[in-house]
């Protein structure tokens, strides 16, 4: 059977606008690093936090007043910057597509009523391929002005959060611990001194350290080795487990986009910090609309995203990168 540019469009437009908060509740369990992190909305162009530090205040009591202490005000800004999907089709790679829907109605085990042509096209084509884009724009993203009529890098979208934690290191507006070389067989010393170095009122208040996922395995197998026991496992609703260091309340979070990076991110409990941000009014996720050109499906959606830290006074990196 042939598929024609309308009939696709029509479908497709027709599908997204039904199913728009069914489409974005599953675009939003694909995105690691925004699932891990509490979003925020900005008005403008930048999410701005009015970050207030206050020395020592207390002191003994005496008859008179003796003013003590002070508060410095500074501003987090975050940048909010517009991305966006522009793809083409033409009438040959609709009916591959359309072959293929057809063939996995054969399976037994899927209800056809249920998957139909425009939901497979959106999500076992599209959407994955846009989760897996704006995964790796949230830590390696560094973003690049895009060269007139030529479309960039996915990475070149945003500033991501390895550039942002790299920038701040550099200016030393956050806190950094030494722990030299990572392997398989010192991980879990590694991480015991990397919370040691914190002060105990910070990670008294719990929180969790964001690294690659072969650090979080290395942990588990080094610990098991060494002690010959498992290491402080808790199982979760949805059959995962985590692993929380020992006498600390602070799990171990493996983050697939982080994969490569020997970097740990250690994130306190209490306020909300790392954050990633959309614009208030725009799409959070991508509503896509498809419009039918000479020969070709064109398709096309744009959200808002920045990525960040509100307090990273408050936040601790290990040396590595």
């Amino acid at each position: 059977m042939d598929i024609t540019i309308d009939a696709a469009a029509e479908m497709l437009n027709t599908h997204t606008r039904m199913f728009a908060p069914e489409l974005a509740t599953k675009t939003r369990l694909g995105l690691e690093m925004e699932m891990l992190l509490p979003q925020k909305q900005s008005t403008g162009e930048y999410y701005v936090v009015e970050n207030a530090e206050a020395t020592e205040v207390l002191q003994p009591y005496q008859g008179g007043f003796t003013p003590k202490g002070s508060v410095s005000h500074s501003e987090q800004r975050i940048r909010v910057r517009p991305v966006k999907i522009d793809l083409t089709f033409d009438e040959i790679q609709l009916e591959k597509w359309y072959n293929s829907w057809m063939a996995s109605r054969f399976n037994p085990e899927v209800d056809p009523q249920s998957w139909t042509y425009p939901k497979y096209i959106l999500e076992r084509e599209l959407m994955p391929k846009f989760q897996d884009d704006l995964n790796s724009a949230s830590w390696l993203g560094s973003y690049v002005a895009p060269t007139p009529g030529t479309a960039g890098d996915a990475v070149d979208s945003v500033d991501g959060f390895k550039k942002i934690i790299a920038d701040l290191d550099t200016a030393s507006a956050i806190n950094k611990v030494t722990t030299g070389s990572i392997t398989s067989s010192n991980i879990r010393e590694k991480v015991e001194d990397f919370l040691a170095a914190i002060p105990d009122y910070i990670t008294k208040k719990g929180g969790k350290i964001l690294m690659a996922p072969k650090h979080r395995r290395w942990y588990f197998y080094d610990y098991r080795g060494e002690f010959s026991a498992l290491p402080n496992v808790h199982p979760e609703g949805g059959g995962t487990k985590s692993i929380m260091a020992d006498d600390y309340n602070i799990t171990l979070e493996a983050v697939a986009t982080m994969t490569g990076a020997d970097r740990w991110v250690f994130v306190p409990n209490g306020r909300d910090n790392m954050v990633w941000v959309s614009l208030a009014g725009k799409p959070v996720y991508p509503n896509l609309i498809f419009v039918k050109d000479a020969r070709v499906l064109k398709v096309y959606g744009t959200i808002y995203r920045g990525y960040g830290f509100e307090y990273p006074q408050e936040i601790w990196i290990n040396d590595q990168v």
